[in-house]
């Protein structure tokens, strides 16, 4: 049963990191990162790998 628990664990820990990231996707969609919300003339794409708390806002 130890063993059932630890390889659970295991995998969950292999799929909760995400190597290979796609870094850069918001300025590959043409978009900046800003904190909090976007401004009045970009739309909002959502978190894509923008630090956290803030968005990646597109024109």
């Amino acid at each position: 049963m130890k063993i059932l628990y630890l390889l659970f664990a295991l995998l969950f820990l292999a799929f909760l990191s995400e190597p290979g990231n796609a870094q850069d996707l918001c300025h590959n969609l043409g978009g900046r990162c800003f904190r909090n919300r976007c401004s009045w003339s970009l739309r909002n794409h959502g978190g894509q790998d923008c630090p956290w708390g803030s968005v990646c806002c597109k024109p």
